[in-house]
């Protein structure tokens, strides 16, 4: 075996089995007041530098740069000011200023959960208290307590996929759901992943790919780092190495991605050929690397967007019109909804549901589910129903929530399609937003009498419309590709049905005769056609297909609804 790559091994071991968990006394250091993220660095691009030079990266030795959701903490592990000590530190933004500490020495490899209450230790780990600090140490129970673990990651679901160093120096990956209230047995990755070296795994939030590192054949020469994704009947594809602008001949190990997804940190040695670890340096890039290396999905048929429950979420699939292939873009913890198409089919927005489904928060993400951007964080609001304008540049969305005294507040708001300049249009109340073709928007306007009723206004707020008039509730319009006729539900005949009218609110006529719900109508892109959904005995939603007078009304999709279809084809 080969010297260097032994004394690694033998280094790594020493590492996780450190014993050493007293709290030392804290070496603080005020650094400058810096109020962007990232601890202030200017972003990479697609070729790697350095993170945080002269304040995480040095001359020295450091390793396992993670930050927690709030990208208001950095951890990682670097030398100690005594030979041959490793010690962890937290750079932590308090009082409008970065300032670090060493918290520890060396326990493990630090993680942080995607939901940033639990800090992962190899196999122990702190809990986040209650006023914002952390537990004492704590040691995983059964089934993880004998296994030798240096690296543990989580995703969103809890799943624990972990690296099982064994005594002939050779390692492999497992991971453990958490079902029942309980984590199962660890079970082996599949011998692709597995091919004898491989350790320190990532595993995404959303289980999409999972990242590890190992020297292996047709590498670089030490340890790469290589990355497998989710393929889409839920097996692993064939570990891709990440070529020359990530991996050298150097070692390089330990990657992990930020909580917001744009940047990817790894480790690599940039000492001497002799002395592998004389100086090891946290690294950073943008993630676009991740999505160039990830395969492309054929999407050109698949032109409906819909929201369906998954097991325990709630995801977002994509289908044809003959909905005989469908295929999940998301796989997220929570429920995601509301797809909306951008006008080119590029782009969808979205919302998805946190803190327990008090949270709403619009997103946008690629069609094929990639590069998912989180636009809005107000806590405790329900942020639903987005749309885009007709150049794509802005996303109008409705926002429910309780003021103080229990009354329910419903407004519009308007952002770049970035989430730049967030504003509300302060004269609406209602929701259900959707532009027309000359950049207006329909949506249903709340009156004090509690009923909706669609109305038509100019983007500012101004010169407002009321197209119906009923003592009950019509939601949710979309007006037709030629902008002629507008689609919506009403209640007025006793159970939600789908209606159509013309632009100016004439000719309001039913097309649908259900004893159960109808909900959420979109055109097809030549307007022949309509998409909605339909309540069923299981309390849940199908989709259905019809003419746009009503006929040849059948099922296209089980337990499917806020169903949007694309305008043109992508």
């Amino acid at each position: 075996m080969n010297k260097l790559y032994f004394i690694k091994i033998l280094v790594f071991i020493l590492f996780f089995n450190a014993c050493n968990i007293k709290n030392k006394t804290s070496k603080d250091t005020n650094l400058q007041t810096i109020e962007s993220p990232y601890l202030g660095q200017k972003p990479p691009g697609l070729i790697p530098k350095p993170f945080a030079p002269g304040i995480v990266t040095t001359d020295g030795w450091e390793v396992s740069g993670v930050f927690t959701p709030d990208l208001k903490e950095f951890y990682f592990i670097r030398e100690g000011e005594k030979e041959g000590q490793q010690e962890i530190v937290v750079i932590q933004y308090e009082n409008n200023q970065w300032k670090d500490s060493v918290i520890s020495s060396r326990v493990g490899t630090p993680f942080i959960s995607p939901d940033g209450k639990t800090m992962h230790l190899s196999k122990r780990y702190k809990e986040r208290t209650k006023d914002g600090k952390w537990s004492e140490i704590k040691k995983l129970d059964y089934p993880f307590k004998d296994l030798p673990i240096m690296r543990l990651t989580a995703s969103a679901k809890g799943t624990y996929f972990f690296d099982e160093f064994k005594s002939d120096f050779t390692g492999d990956i497992r991971y453990s759901r958490f079902v029942n209230g309980k984590y199962e047995e660890p079970k082996l990755l599949n011998s692709k992943i597995n091919s004898g070296k491989s350790f320190h795994p990532f595993i995404a939030p959303d289980e999409s790919y999972l990242i590890f590192d190992g020297k292996r054949d047709g590498g670089y020469g030490n340890s790469d780092i290589y990355i497998c994704f989710k393929q889409q009947d839920g097996s692993w594809g064939e570990p891709i190495n990440m070529g020359d602008k990530i991996n050298t001949d150097a070692w390089e190990a330990l990657a992990c991605v930020t909580p917001d997804g744009k940047y990817f940190f790894f480790n690599r040695s940039m000492g001497s050929k002799d002395k592998d670890y004389e100086n090891v340096d946290i690294f950073w890039v943008s993630t676009k690397v991740i999505e160039n290396l990830k395969p492309k999905i054929d999407l050109t048929s698949y032109e409906i967007a819909y929201s369906s429950k998954d097991l325990d979420n709630r995801d977002i699939f994509l289908t044809n019109i003959e909905s005989k292939s469908k295929i999940k873009i998301i796989n997220h913890v929570g429920a995601d909804g509301y797809p909306a198409w951008s006008p080119d089919g590029k782009r969808i927005a979205f919302y998805a549901k946190y803190d327990g489904n008090k949270t709403w928060s619009i997103h946008t993400m690629n069609s094929d589910g990639s590069n998912r951007q989180r636009l809005t964080h107000a806590e405790n609001k329900w942020d639903s129903s987005p749309t885009w304008s007709p150049d794509g540049s802005k996303i109008v969305f409705s926002r429910e929530y309780k003021e103080k005294e229990g009354n329910w507040q419903t407004e519009i708001w308007i952002m770049n399609s970035d989430g730049s300049q967030l504003n509300q249009i302060e004269s609406l109340r209602g929701g259900g937003p959707h532009f027309t073709s000359d950049g207006r928007l329909l949506f249903h306007s709340e009156f004090e009498n509690k009923k909706s009723e669609i109305s038509i206004v100019d983007i500012d707020g101004g010169n407002i419309t009321q197209l119906t008039s009923n003592e009950t509730e019509d939601w949710h319009p979309e007006i037709s590709p030629d902008g002629s006729k507008i689609v919506f539900m009403s209640n007025r005949d006793g159970n939600y049905e789908i209606y159509v009218m013309n632009i100016d609110g004439s000719n309001q006529k039913r097309l649908t005769f259900n004893n159960v719900d109808d909900w959420n109508p979109s055109w097809s892109p030549d307007g022949s056609k309509i998409i909605f959904s339909s309540s069923n005995k299981d309390n849940f939603f199908d989709i259905y297909m019809m003419n746009k007078d009503s006929s040849s009304v059948r099922k296209i999709i089980d337990n499917g609804s806020q169903a949007s279809w694309a305008k043109v084809h992508h």
